[in-house]
């Protein structure tokens, strides 16, 4: 009898231990805390056909031609949005004229002329515009006398500062011939 007590308190240390590491590990279940707190992005859909008509009815406002959409380009910017939401930031070397042109050249994409608009915590196209069309260095590209086309795209995620990660990349193809400089 003297033998199974010690076995007794034993037992109970071990149980003990394991509800502990049971009770440990839930948060790295679905519904503990872990998984909660996971980044999670997801790139949405952008109405080619809603971003044109914003953008060339503003340029035609402003005596300048319309452009078209380059689904090449929807593919630039959907890479920049993700690089942008990854970092919960706009701040970034990838968002300069040479960062620009790097990405543009990575994927194939020749040209002579290219811009590119940022934004984050923008609800939905038309604020996302707007705030572009309030920005003197954004508005600036909408109105960019030397591009002919035109991509968009959009990040989300469910943790951070930001949750709406916007890029409109404005570019002039080799195919769509040198542009004027006068």
């Amino acid at each position: 009898m003297h033998l199974t007590a010690p076995m007794t308190v034993v037992h109970r240390i071990l149980v003990l231990m394991l509800i502990s590491f049971g009770f440990a590990a839930c948060g790295a279940l679905p519904g503990g805390g872990e998984l909660e707190d996971k980044t999670v992005l997801v790139d949405q859909p952008v109405s080619s056909s809603q971003m044109l008509s914003m953008l060339n009815a503003y340029r035609q406002q402003n005596g300048l031609p319309p452009l078209q959409h380059d689904p090449k380009l929807d593919q630039v910017s959907q890479k920049m949005a993700r690089h942008i939401a990854e970092r919960d930031s706009m701040d970034t070397w990838a968002h300069s004229a040479f960062g620009l042109s790097q990405r543009l050249d990575k994927s194939g994409y020749a040209n002579y002329a290219g811009a590119e608009n940022l934004g984050a915590g923008y609800a939905d196209l038309p604020a996302a515009f707007r705030g572009w069309q309030g920005s003197e260095g954004h508005n600036k590209n909408l109105l960019n006398k030397y591009v002919t086309r035109v991509g968009i795209a959009r990040t989300n995620r469910n943790t951070g500062k930001w949750r709406n990660f916007w890029v409109m990349t404005l570019a002039r193809p080799f195919e769509d011939g040198r542009p004027n400089l006068q």
